[in-house]
C-alpha cells in the first residue's frame, strides 16, 4: 500500500499535535517551588547581604569545609578562633525544598560540625554569622555523598 502526500502531510501534523500535547502536559506537571516565601522583601534587603558579604571578603582568610564520615566540618578564620560566634547556617537544596536543612551556630573554637547522614546532592551552604558586633554572609556549593 502506497501513501499519497495528503496522508503523509496528516500524519506527520498528528505526531506534532501529539508531541506539543505531551509538552504542555508534562510542563503542567513539573515542581514550581520558589526559592523563598517571601522573596519581595528579601530582595528589598539585599543590601544587608552585600554588607555582610563584604565584611567576610575582608577577612584574613577564607572559611574552610571539609566533609569527611558523613560530617560537615566548617572552620571559621584564626580571627574567630578564641571569639565567641553566633548565628545561623542553611543547606539549601535547589531542585527539592523539603531536602534543605538548617540550625544555630555557636562556638567559641572556630570550627562547628554538622552531621549530614541521609542527605546527598548539590547543597548551597549559607552561613549568617556575627562576632565582636559584627555580621558575616557567606555562600559554598557542596556536593554531600
Amino acid at each position: 500500500m502506497k501513501l499519497s502526500w495528503g496522508h503523509k502531510i496528516v500524519f506527520a501534523y498528528s505526531i506534532f499535535v501529539v508531541g506539543i500535547l505531551s509538552m504542555v502536559f508534562l510542563t503542567a506537571m513539573e515542581n514550581r517551588d520558589l526559592v523563598t516565601e517571601d522573596y519581595y522583601q528579601e530582595e528589598l534587603s539585599y543590601q544587608k547581604t552585600i554588607d555582610q558579604s563584604s565584611n567576610t571578603a575582608k577577612l584574613s582568610e577564607e572559611i574552610r569545609v571539609e566533609q569527611k564520615n558523613q560530617i560537615l566540618t566548617i572552620m571559621f578564620p584564626e580571627e574567630f578562633k578564641n571569639e565567641s560566634v553566633s548565628g545561623n547556617w542553611k543547606m539549601y537544596y535547589a531542585a527539592n525544598k523539603t531536602k534543605d536543612f538548617s540550625g544555630n551556630l555557636q562556638t567559641a573554637s572556630g570550627s562547628i560540625q554538622i552531621k549530614t547522614a541521609n542527605h546527598t546532592g548539590a547543597y548551597q551552604l549559607i552561613l549568617n554569622w556575627q562576632s565582636n558586633n559584627q555580621s558575616y554572609y557567606f555562600e559554598k556549593n557542596i556536593f554531600l555523598q
